[in-house]
């Protein structure tokens, strides 16, 4: 079976986030928001295939811990986790 896994990676609050602060800056530059306080992240998209939900969701943390974040600045969110239909990933 497939599941379907959307993740997002973004920097501690604690870590400056440079690039967050320039498209902050942009925005205020241009009369479009004056203290936006910006973050950026990046959205991973992937599947996983797994016997069953249990071995998926095991797959998806190791996945997360040794590829995807570095838990000394990084910090994640699990947005999407469910079964992947052929149907579906036909659209």
């Amino acid at each position: 079976m497939k599941y379907k896994a959307k993740i997002i990676v973004k920097l501690k609050e604690k870590i400056k986030d440079s690039k967050g602060e320039a498209v902050s800056a942009v925005l205020k530059r241009i009369n479009l928001e004056d203290d936006a306080k910006v973050r950026l992240g990046k959205v991973f998209e992937f599947e996983i295939s797994a016997a069953h939900a249990n071995e998926a969701d095991v797959k998806l943390k190791e996945i997360i811990d040794k590829v995807l974040v570095n838990p000394v600045v990084e910090t994640y969110e699990i947005l999407e986790f469910k079964p992947y239909s052929l149907k579906e990933g036909e659209k």
